[in-house]
């Protein structure tokens, strides 16, 4: 199964989702080069090796939060990934009725923009 993992920038943390086979875990870290190694760290144990692969989804809730820490320590280990907009992210939160400032709704709105990658799939 494809797996997420949502990672919302806040001013002073990063939250992340991470999709496992049952359901999503969220954990946080300081919106800080370190904080963005402890984060990757984290995701990696945590998704283990899912059969159809990882998509990483990064979302912002503020264009004032800095990203530049989980942007460069993704880049820096060549590790792909997607964006989510406040809007969607919005969305995704509304719909799902979560926290505001809830990670999973990063994976969640990237999960309904492009749900054709989960049509067929069993798991």
């Amino acid at each position: 199964m494809l797996k997420l993992i949502g990672i919302l920038v806040l001013s002073s943390q990063l939250s992340v989702a991470v999709e496992t086979n049952s359901g999503f875990v969220e954990a946080s870290f300081p919106n800080t080069a370190a904080g963005a190694e402890a984060l990757v760290g984290y995701a990696e144990r945590t998704v283990g090796e899912p059969e159809d692969g990882v998509h990483i989804v990064v979302g912002w809730l503020n264009d004032a939060d800095n990203d530049e820490h989980i942007v460069a320590k993704l880049s820096s280990v060549g590790i792909k990934h997607a964006l989510a907009s406040p809007a969607d992210i919005r969305a995704a939160v509304a719909e799902n009725k979560l926290p505001e400032n809830s990670p999973t709704a990063v994976a969640l709105a990237f999960k309904k923009r492009f749900a054709f990658l989960w049509k067929g799939k069993t798991k």
